[in-house]
């Protein structure tokens, strides 16, 4: 339930989370995917059990979170060329996409 930002020789810069489950902001409940956004560097986490993305920027602080309603056990997490979120919904069965904003867009059903 937690998010560590490690340099490349494996050092802990900042940790985020704790050890314990959570639903406020910067708290985990089974985080799953995560993505960076190309260009702003925004961190994108699939926080499975809370259902719902949390966002933080690039020094692990909040920015926001969204799909309470929309979601039901984000599971990953991606971005295409042209910065659109897909979030893998394991419950729902299908695949969202979002803006990087957090506006639901579509629903891809197999």
């Amino acid at each position: 339930h937690r998010l560590q930002k490690l340099t490349f020789e494996g050092d802990c810069v900042k940790s985020v989370g704790s050890s314990e489950t959570g639903n406020g902001p910067l708290q985990f409940d089974d985080p799953r995917g995560i993505t960076v956004h190309p260009t702003t560097g925004n961190i994108f986490i699939a926080d499975t059990g809370n259902c719902r993305i949390q966002v933080l920027n690039n020094d692990l602080i909040y920015a926001c979170s969204f799909g309470v309603t929309e979601l039901d056990s984000p599971f990953d997490v991606t971005f295409d060329n042209e910065g659109y979120l897909y979030v893998a919904d394991r419950y729902n069965q299908c695949i969202k996409k979002f803006t990087s904003t957090g506006q639901h867009i579509s629903t891809f059903i197999s």
